[in-house]
């Protein structure tokens, strides 16, 4: 009897052990967000000054996206690839500043929740910026862990909302005391919502977030696990660590990138020596583009970050998952950063929420460099704040500037190819100028792009192709009816 009982149970045991063995692994993810990071940053695609070998090697491994799109400031693009909306739909339409009462609103459904659902362990290290008080930081988001800063590292915070650790170490003769005393104290580093040091050492950023990143895989190898890595470089004030400084052809701002650079290589080693290499999928990317004030470079596309000409809204995607992704693959279609959270949620056995509107598409089919796949997207939106700017159809582009906006795209002061390459600050100065001295202001005009020649927006076809401009108009009117009738709001706190 007890020997048929012993009998019965190894059987079982041993079924369990193949079922066990024969169900598939969840995949690990890491999403790498660089911060203003351009279109022309990056060697791969088509850097001559700044060196990135590592992620040049994920291209060549894993897939490629050459026409990626992002919000043109950074908020709204976390909003985005948290909630898989457009980011005015879930209420936050601007960069979020430290007095702002407002924040990601704690009732959406995000990306980290999905997957923690799925059995994730997950983190964000790096910068949020969805909110300054507690009720709107990472951990009431999804994430099990979080450490880096509540915004960039260009901002500081609201000081009498912050918890400070018993150890907290005070640089530059801040004291608990006088942080209390002053409107807005310089940028902090938090762990888990208290803050560890104040301001912050950023130099070291980049180095610790990378070894935080590290040490989080190390502890939960075991398990499925998503980590946010969201860089504050190369986000002024751009600083990097001794041994990159003075590193590249172009200044500090190429010095951080390069550091950038490093620091996924590390990532991509301690996966292999882990034996997770295979089972990882690694995505690097950026939430706008690019400060070309500071050295950024948008390379063959107009515009920088805040606009949205492609270079402000345009930016590197390369993804890495050896055996999953074939290496090599390549595509022009056009996707957006809301697509990552149907598409991860899918890849890690989950379903997408159907009890709100998800913009976000599954875009599988062409990460894994499926025959014939395209674009799940009829069209691409292109917002601005509140407003609703641009709108791409195949490879139509169709622009209506924000009139409120100085240095609006098309304005009646033309500018030349070499002034359109111009900063920010000095193509303003010139319109300005010239706005002057005609006795005019800056009004501005709609244009027609074809982008599949035309990739530099320099060519407005809308005298030739006046029914493509109205049916785009049209098109865009539509969906800005429908997104105005279906936003939900961002959450307010009850303290500034």
């Amino acid at each position: 009897m007890c020997r048929n009982l012993f009998a019965i149970l190894v059987f079982c045991l041993a079924a369990t052990h193949s079922h066990a063995q024969s169900e598939p692994q969840k995949p690990n993810v890491i999403v790498i967000l660089a911060d203003d990071l351009g279109y022309g940053d990056l060697s791969c695609y088509g850097a001559d000054d700044i060196a990135t070998p590592i992620i040049d090697q994920m291209s060549k491994e894993g897939a490629k996206l050459n026409s990626f799109y992002v919000s043109p400031v950074c908020s709204p693009t976390r909003a985005s690839l948290m909630t898989g909306s457009h980011s005015t739909r879930v209420g936050i339409g601007g960069v979020l500043f430290p007095r702002n009462n407002h924040g990601l609103n704690p009732n959406e459904i995000t990306l980290p929740e999905l997957l923690k659902n799925q059995g994730y362990a997950t983190a964000i290290v790096g910068k949020w910026h969805l909110g300054n008080q507690d009720m709107f930081q990472p951990l009431n988001h999804g994430f099990g862990y979080w450490y880096g800063t509540p915004s960039s590292n260009s901002q500081g915070f609201y000081p009498t909302l912050k918890h400070y650790a018993a150890d907290c170490v005070f640089r530059e003769d801040y004291t608990r005391q006088n942080i209390l005393e002053l409107k807005e104290a310089n940028c902090p580093l938090v762990r888990n919502n208290v803050v560890i040091e104040v301001p912050a050492d950023q130099t070291q950023f980049t180095q610790r977030y990378t070894h935080e990143t590290i040490r989080f895989i190390r502890e939960n190898k075991n398990k499925p696990f998503f980590v946010y890595l969201a860089h504050n470089m190369p986000h002024i004030p751009l600083h990097a660590s001794e041994m990159f400084v003075g590193s590249s052809k172009r200044g500090i701002y190429g010095d951080t990138v390069q550091e950038l650079d490093w620091s996924t290589g590390e990532i991509l080693r301690s996966l292999k020596e882990l034996g997770l290499d295979e089972n990882t999928l690694v995505i690097f990317t950026s939430d706008n583009g690019p400060n070309t004030n500071t050295g950024g470079s948008a390379g063959p596309l107009k515009g920088d970050k805040g606009s949205t000409f492609e270079g402000g809204v345009r930016v590197p995607f390369v993804a890495r998952w050896p055996g999953t992704i074939p290496a090599g693959t390549e595509s022009d279609e056009a996707v957006t950063c809301m697509d990552l959270l149907p598409t991860l949620t899918r890849i890690a056995g989950g379903d997408v929420p159907d009890d709100c509107l998800i913009d976000g598409k599954d875009i599988w089919p062409l990460l894994a460099g499926k025959p014939d796949a395209k674009s799940p997207h009829e069209a691409i939106h292109y917002l601005r704040g509140r407003s609703i700017q641009a709108i791409r159809v195949g490879d139509w582009k169709y622009l209506v500037a924000d009139a409120s906006k100085t240095d609006a795209p098309n304005v009646e002061v033309e500018l030349t190819k070499e002034e359109q390459k111009l900063p920010r600050k000095e193509r303003k100065t010139l319109i300005k100028e010239r706005s002057k001295a005609t006795g005019q202001k800056p009004t501005p005009t709609a244009a027609l792009y074809d982008l599949s020649v035309d990739i530099g927006e320099q060519n407005n076809l809308i005298a030739k192709h006046p029914e493509i401009a109205a049916r785009l108009k049209e098109q865009m009117n539509d969906f800005d009816k429908e997104l105005r009738k279906t936003m939900r709001p961002a959450a307010v706190a009850s303290q500034p």
